[in-house]
């Protein structure tokens, strides 16, 4: 059973994805919409702090609509929401019922990583909220209070490389290539996420001298950026990947590989 839904594929750089902000866009609250949020709240933060995992309210960019323009350029439309909001709209007692665009819908942002002498660079997650020990690629979600250009609009790509920078240790000039893939949405922690692609000019074993940040990656596990390598991880640790982190290691194999790969593999792990 997939966790997953892939909404848009595509190639785009950062000239052709599109981001409009609105921060009124919120998730609709009604006043025992804010007593659930804050009884939700409280309960996963007791139930973090038992396993020695501090949460933090951020701020965060919200999804409210996307659009591929007849150029190919991807269009989105991003609102405000919080941390503490996402805890509460992914509640099954919370979510019950509601339309998906009425929940919190918190942007994030992952990462396959290739590097020069072609291997992909993935992690197994460690002292986070979800996906606790699972494969995943790089990621995170996009803070609205750091995640900003010059002219104070979201910087998705932005946050992909600070996403990249602070639990890997890589540098923008690590960097030769970076691409947006496509967007899916997680459908066991709802919310979507802009999957990318980063190629390096550096080695695996320089990745490895690099320096993390945080401390979320267990460790980093090289995999061979080849056809059949791929495919066999994702059916072997299929339902160990996190939710995100396999449609992002699929949109890079069908990038990568070309259509029929991505068709056969993505029909086998139904």
């Amino acid at each position: 059973m997939r966790e997953f839904e892939i909404l848009v594929r595509g190639c785009f750089d950062a000239e052709r994805l599109l981001v409009s902000y609105d921060e009124s866009l919120r998730m609709p609250r009604t006043h025992s919409d804010e007593e659930c949020i804050e009884a939700c709240w409280h309960h996963r933060l007791q139930e973090m702090q038992q396993r020695g995992v501090t949460l933090y309210d951020g701020a965060l960019y919200r999804l409210v609509d996307w659009e591929v323009r007849l150029d190919g350029r991807l269009s989105l439309a991003l609102g405000a929401t919080s941390y503490k909001e996402y805890v509460a709209s992914r509640d099954v007692r919370f979510a019950r019922g509601r339309e998906r665009r009425k929940l919190s819908n918190p942007l994030a942002v992952c990462s396959v990583i290739e590097t020069a002498d072609g291997q992909l660079v993935l992690d197994q997650r460690h002292g986070v909220d979800v996906y606790e020990g699972r494969y995943h690629v790089i990621g995170g979600f996009c803070e609205s209070e750091r995640d900003r250009d010059s002219a104070g609009l979201p910087d998705l790509f932005g946050a992909m490389l600070r996403e990249i920078r602070e639990e890997t240790g890589l540098q923008n000039e690590d960097i030769a290539r970076q691409l947006c893939l496509g967007l899916v949405y997680d459908l066991a922690t709802p919310h979507p996420e802009l999957c990318f692609l980063t190629c390096l000019r550096i080695p695996l074993e320089e990745v490895r001298q690099r320096k993390p940040v945080d401390h979320e990656v267990e460790r980093l596990l090289p995999l061979p950026a080849r056809a059949e390598s791929l495919r066999s991880f994702l059916f072997t640790y299929h339902g160990q990947i996190s939710a995100t982190g396999e449609p992002a290691l699929l949109l890079y194999g069908g990038w990568r590989f070309g259509e029929a790969w991505y068709a056969e593999t993505l029909w086998r792990l139904t």
